[in-house]
């Protein structure tokens, strides 16, 4: 029977520019209740080596690298982060002037050593277009939601927010699925909002088994969903409707309420559903549909989306 497997595609430890050992990075993991964990560092492939023994001590750590290119060329200093996920070897990152030929080459040098290529954080420094990520191929993700605070996922004046993005992307016929991420640095000192601290952004990935080939292909496949805070209990997406009951957060003294809001074509809202329950019947119109829930706390929630043709 699959569950539901909390997890987090990218957090950084001291192989990289985190303020922790990866040790501690998997420990905090384990210590709040994830399943498995991939700690992403800048250029270089962090593994444990005892987690093959059967260590209880970290979750199940999926190997990723985040393939790192500050781009100098005719638009200034640009950084072009890709994260690799399942990479079976080290990705030398590669850099041009050109901010679409590195982000390519990039993706294809994450897909030849065996992994599926995210874009991270768009919008960070505004440094990628939705010009640049059409232009690309290759990639299966990109991040809805980044926790680190400078991210800038929520868009402002006048560029668009990551989940807009992802409309666009999907409303031009890419298949590319949404992630909520940490991007953590800190794990000491005070947990405050202008710093990455762990805990912030995840994705549910709905598996039989918790190894690291059934993880991969529930995110590979688009089982899962992502979230900051909303819990989503039974979910079934497919071309005849998507349906899903949210598990309410526990605040006795102020229980919070939620929308559900589905999503189509140009991010166009098709449905808009009050309450702990939500479904949508597509219309013989519709292309894709995916839900964005709500809830009065501010927390979120993003299902994947169900196109109409097949794709998936």
């Amino acid at each position: 029977m699959k569950t539901w497997r909390k997890g987090n595609l990218h957090t950084h430890s001291t192989n990289s520019d985190g303020d922790m050992p990866p040790e501690h990075v998997a420990g905090w993991y384990e210590e709040h209740g994830y399943d498995w964990l991939c700690i992403s560092d800048h250029n270089h492939l962090t593994i444990l080596k005892d987690v093959e023994a059967g260590s209880q001590k970290w979750p199940l750590l999926v190997p990723g690298e985040e393939v790192t290119v500050n781009n100098s060329g005719s638009a200034g200093n640009v950084p072009v982060h890709i994260n690799g996920y399942g990479v079976e070897r080290f990705v030398e990152p590669f850099a041009s002037a050109s901010i679409t030929e590195t982000m390519q080459e990039n993706v294809k040098r994450i897909v030849q050593a065996g992994g599926m290529a995210s874009i991270n954080h768009p919008n960070y420094k505004w440094a990628l277009t939705v010009d640049h990520l059409l232009e690309v191929d290759g990639y299966r993700f990109i991040e809805v939601f980044n926790g680190h605070p400078a991210t800038n996922s929520f868009g402002g004046g006048g560029s668009p927010g990551t989940e807009a993005i992802w409309d666009t992307l999907l409303s031009a016929g890419k298949t590319v699925w949404g992630l909520a991420v940490d991007d953590a640095h800190h794990y000491t000192g005070e947990f405050e909002r202008g710093r990455s601290n762990p805990g912030r952004g995840w994705v549910q990935v709905r598996t039989e088994r918790l190894d690291t080939q059934s993880v991969l292909q529930a995110i590979d496949e688009g089982d899962f969903y992502s979230s900051n805070g909303v819990t989503i209990g039974d979910l079934a997406v497919s071309a005849k409707g998507v349906h899903m009951d949210i598990e309410r957060e526990n605040d006795a003294t102020s229980p919070a309420q939620y929308t559900t809001l589905f999503h189509g074509r140009d991010g166009v809202v098709l449905e808009s559903v009050d309450g702990l329950s939500a479904g949508y019947v597509p219309k013989p119109s519709d292309t894709y549909v995916r839900a964005t829930v709500h809830s009065s706390t501010g927390a979120m929630a993003w299902t994947q989306p169900v196109f109409m043709d097949g794709r998936g």
